[in-house]
């Protein structure tokens, strides 16, 4: 019996070490592979971009390239948040590839210099290469988003004042700020001053739940002091998780982000960051769902994002079967859709809960290299653990 023991911890040890020595491999593997896919020279995109692409959810779906540069941006932000689990080279690598990401970042800033970033390039059409919505700026504008603002602001050199004057504009544009009243969410939730998506005066306020974990990421990290509409956002925050909103209505309450597991995971990774006791009480609830979408999704994408989201709350995550970039790329993680824009987002009820799923009015927004960052972010995670 101590004989078969013995044999079983060593067969155990060694798969262990197998399995370690490969998660290395690929990651090592990764940086290389991602580093390789910046772009090197300025023509659709600008020099330190990653290449991505637009469709339209209705048809004729127009696939073509996006110079947005949330993809980048976000990028640049999951590398930043890896930098002390790489390894002294892939650590090297990885600094570089986000200093060239931040080279992009002044094509998409105010023009006035203020700490506000676009979508696309501030003196650039919106939507390129679409038939007819690239020449109406001057009609849909081009807000300067709160997500674009906060990412880049914690991945480029900036001193503190540049993230106090973008607090300060998070403030005037908050629900309920300066007579603003939001219309395009819950009743319940209509009187909560909490914090918007855009940072335009003249856009209504607008409540989306993985960018308000992102503000609050941004507050934290900066160690910014806490002001109304932060506790208001974080009250906003655990009402929709103890009511479950980012399993039953994601869309509604996230039109960017849209899916449960994309909701979880941008809260998990709040929470993974810092120990915030409102949020705490709600782990086993989170835990529970997760496990329930790991046994819906067949999206290998949701497979590592719902994975990594286990191991952020000190769970461990059951073994991914992918062993290789080759076979990486061959997944369904090209149909993929992390980010997209649905036009109805500002809309009030009833309108917003029928136009959002209005095919023709939805954007969806794929990177190939975000989809290896989110693998490489799970695997670097699981080596934390």
């Amino acid at each position: 019996m101590k004989k078969f023991i013995v044999i079983f911890s060593l067969s155990f040890f060694y798969a262990a070490v197998s399995a370690q020595q490969n998660d290395t491999a690929l990651i090592n593997a990764l940086i290389k592979d991602i580093a390789a896919a910046q772009v090197t020279t300025a023509g659709e995109f600008y020099k330190g971009m990653f290449a991505s692409f637009r469709e339209c959810g209705g048809a004729p779906h127009n696939y073509q390239p996006d110079n947005n540069i949330f993809f980048t941006a976000i990028a640049a932000f999951a590398l930043r948040n890896m930098l002390p689990s790489l390894s002294d080279e892939n650590g090297a690598t990885a600094r570089q590839i986000i200093k060239n990401a931040a080279s992009a970042y002044p094509y998409y800033k105010d023009g006035s210099g203020y700490p506000f970033y676009d979508f696309w390039p501030t003196h650039a059409p919106i939507m390129p290469h679409t038939y007819y919505f690239k020449y109406l700026k001057s009609v849909f504008g081009q807000g300067q988003d709160a997500d674009d603002s906060i990412i880049i602001l914690m991945t480029d050199e900036n001193d503190d004042s540049a993230n106090i004057i973008l607090k300060r504009r998070l403030i005037e544009v908050a629900n309920k700020s300066n007579g603003r009243n939001i219309i395009s969410t819950f009743k319940k939730y209509r009187h909560i001053p909490a914090y918007s998506t855009y940072l335009g005066k003249r856009m209504p306020p607008d409540f989306d739940f993985a960018v308000q974990c992102n503000i609050l990421y941004f507050m934290y990290d900066k160690h910014l002091s806490f002001a109304q509409q932060d506790s208001a956002t974080l009250y906003l925050l655990t009402q929709m998780i103890k009511n479950s909103a980012y399993m039953k209505t994601p869309v509604y309450i996230s039109p960017y982000y849209a899916k449960s597991s994309i909701l979880i995971y941008h809260l998990t990774r709040l929470m993974g960051a810092f120990k915030i006791p409102e949020l705490e009480p709600y782990k086993a609830q989170l835990i529970k769902d997760i496990n329930g979408l790991l046994e819906k999704r067949n999206n290998v994408m949701d497979q590592i994002i719902l994975r990594t989201s286990l191991l952020r709350l000190g769970v461990t995550a059951p073994e991914l079967d992918l062993h290789s970039i080759k076979e990486f790329e061959e997944s369904n993680q090209q149909q993929y859709i992390f980010f997209q824009a649905r036009a109805a987002f500002s809309y009030p009820t009833p309108f917003k809960q029928i136009f959002l799923h209005w095919s023709y009015i939805c954007y969806y927004f794929y990177c190939p290299a975000y989809n290896k960052i989110l693998w490489l972010e799970y695997l670097v995670e699981k080596g934390r653990n």
